[in-house]
């Protein structure tokens, strides 16, 4: 199961918004100090976001007997059904991001390779695009307040203030769905809660494996970092629905081989 959770946190670590923000972060101002904020930030909402419904599931008794029933589908078959049912859901979101992507593959002729841009790029989420686009990029008019106070975040971030990354790694943690596939594969485990709280805490290392990557390596050379992470983000700019596919394929397997008792 730490394996299983690990792995998967590294394929999500590959997901080009992520490797897109995490370019972003090293092209600013004080690159290292950046990242390092943006990493606190994703650790700060990713750990606690897994631990504490895992902590709650295990200490309220009324949450006890599912999470007992989930360990030991054997002793209660509906959580077997319900673990096959949300592997069957994830095999099938895989399915369907695989067929999308072909008949967009044959639909479309291949564009060609520009470049990757060391700015605000197609792989950054449109909300942080807006936030820290220029101020001519501002809405003509409403909203005074807020206008001035976007004016101020961008600002901040073109002097390379450290907390603006630390918001961005906040509002880059895992997504919901993200956390319930994890924690059902977690608590089906049925392993102690210690080694559970283990995979949780290493799902989201995982996750950000990357940017710990880049963190050591920038101390060391940070030329050849940024280059390679220029690389990265090409490479994994035109396989993002692959990514995906294989995170819901693997999630899915997973879940259904321990809804029927495989492991």
């Amino acid at each position: 199961m730490l394996a299983s959770v690990l792995g998967l946190g590294l394929l999500l670590g590959l997901h080009p918004v992520r490797v897109g923000v995490t370019f972003l972060m090293i092209s600013r101002p004080r690159p290292l100090l950046n990242l390092l904020a943006y990493w606190v930030g994703s650790v700060v909402v990713g750990i606690p976001a897994l631990l504490i419904p895992l902590i709650l599931l295990h200490v309220i008794p009324r949450f006890q007997s599912i999470t007992k029933g989930l360990a030991n589908p054997s002793d209660n078959p509906t959580s077997r059904y319900v673990e096959i049912g949300i592997g069957a859901l994830a095999l099938l979101i895989a399915v369907v991001i695989t067929v999308r992507f072909a008949m967009r593959q044959r639909a479309q002729p291949a564009m060609p390779d520009t470049g990757t841009s060391a700015g605000l790029d197609s792989n950054t989420p449109p909300a942080i695009s807006r936030l820290l686009g220029s101020a001519d990029d501002a809405p003509a008019e409403g909203g005074s307040v807020i206008r001035r106070l976007l004016g101020r975040v961008r600002d901040a971030w073109d002097n390379g203030a450290l907390w603006v990354a630390w918001v961005i790694g906040i509002v880059m943690g895992p997504a919901p769905d993200l956390l319930l596939f994890v924690l059902a594969i977690i608590v089906a485990s049925g392993a102690a809660i210690g080694i559970q709280a283990g995979a949780a805490v290493a799902f989201i290392l995982g996750l950000l494996a990357i940017d710990e990557v880049i963190l050591v390596g920038y101390l060391a050379a940070p030329a050849k970092t940024q280059v390679l992470l220029r690389v990265l983000h090409g490479w994994v700019s035109v396989r993002s629905q692959q990514v995906m596919a294989a995170f819901y394929a693997i999630a899915g397997v997973s879940l259904v081989a321990q809804g029927l008792g495989v492991f």
